[in-house]
Parts: C-alpha cells; sequence; structure tokens
C-alpha cells in the first residue's frame, strides 16, 4: 500500500524499514491479573452491577480505580523504555555497520505510542 509506506517514510524501492514492537510482556497481564482480582471486590463495595464478570472495575476517582492507572501507567512506561532502547541499538548497529551516524543515513522515527 503506496499511501501507507509513504506515511512510514518510505518513499525510495530498497529503502529498509525497521519496525519495532515490544508490549509490557508477562508485567502489564500481571498487572490486570492482579487488579481484576481487586475490582471484583470493589464492584461490591462501591455497588456496582455488572452484565459480566470479565468487566469489573472500579470508580476512577477510587483507590482502586487510582492504583490500577498507576500500575498500568507503570507497565506501559516499562514496555516505551524497552522500544526505547531497542531502537537505540538498532541505530548503533546501523552507524557501526555502514559508518554513517544515524542521522546521515536518514533514520528517524516515525511513531511512537
Amino acid at each position: 500500500d503506496s499511501h501507507i509506506a509513504n506515511i512510514m517514510g518510505i518513499t525510495e524501492i530498497g529503502q529498509i524499514l525497521v519496525l519495532i514492537h515490544t508490549g509490557s510482556r508477562g508485567f502489564g497481564h500481571q498487572v490486570c491479573t492482579d487488579h481484576l482480582r481487586v475490582m471484583e471486590g470493589a464492584v461490591s463495595k462501591y455497588g456496582i452491577k455488572l452484565p459480566d464478570r470479565q468487566l469489573a472495575c472500579a470508580p476512577i476517582e477510587s483507590s482502586e480505580g487510582q492504583d490500577y492507572l498507576a500500575a498500568m501507567a507503570c507497565a506501559a512506561n516499562y514496555a516505551w523504555a524497552n522500544r526505547q532502547c531497542i531502537a537505540h541499538w538498532v541505530r548503533e548497529s546501523f552507524s557501526k555497520i555502514f559508518g554513517k551516524s544515524p542521522e546521515k543515513l536518514g533514520m528517524r522515527q516515525v511513531y511512537d505510542v
């Protein structure tokens, strides 16, 4: 898809694109698992009616809600830091192989979440 390729900065045949994807791995899953148990207790504490047990929640301003948000932010920060480290090593590797700085090679970050 040439439109998507242009968005990612691919404008020439033979260009190289490095896609880096990492999440928080088991850390985010553990945060979710741990806080799901807490949220199940919060549902009855705050009188929340659920159509499905998997939708357990707590008011965002409650201590349970704030603790969950903080833990998920920590997992997201871990994933972001992981991507930054990998991107740094990719830039270093390309620089070493091609004998030019990442800037001279035109290496740039297109998008990070």
